[in-house]
């Protein structure tokens, strides 16, 4: 029986052989590989570019900036990142999503103690 971790571990490494096999698809020239979450270029609209915009989006490779670990952006992740929040197609992520829950954990306890102190409830 192996444990949760050891499984995770498994899951992650099979992601990352997967992305570094679909990071070379010109995402605009092929077919949609197996597991591709298909674009909606109405959403992509508020995009002001001259490149083409994705037909698809893949599982991507990424070097995380912080603890410089590879990481892999899934695909469902991407698609909600350009067409729901309306990000810039020409972004990626940069931060794994470990160091990004620290770092919005923390900024939330900042606030917090903000609230607290703006409201007198800080016990001094």
């Amino acid at each position: 029986m192996t444990s949760e971790n050891s499984k995770k571990k498994r899951l992650h490494a099979r992601r990352l052989q997967r992305a570094k096999v679909l990071a070379a698809i010109d995402t605009p020239h092929v077919a949609p590989p197996p597991g591709a979450v298909m674009a909606d270029p109405t959403e992509l609209a508020h995009n002001n570019t001259y490149g083409r915009l994705p037909r698809f989006y893949v599982d991507r490779v990424f070097q995380c900036r912080q603890c410089e670990v590879e990481e892999v952006g899934l695909a469902g992740r991407q698609k909600w990142w350009y067409e729901v929040a309306k990000g810039n197609i020409n972004t990626e992520a940069v931060l794994c999503r470990a160091k990004e829950k620290i770092r919005k954990e923390a900024a939330m306890q900042t606030h917090l103690k903000g609230l607290a102190k703006k409201h007198g409830l800080d016990k001094k």
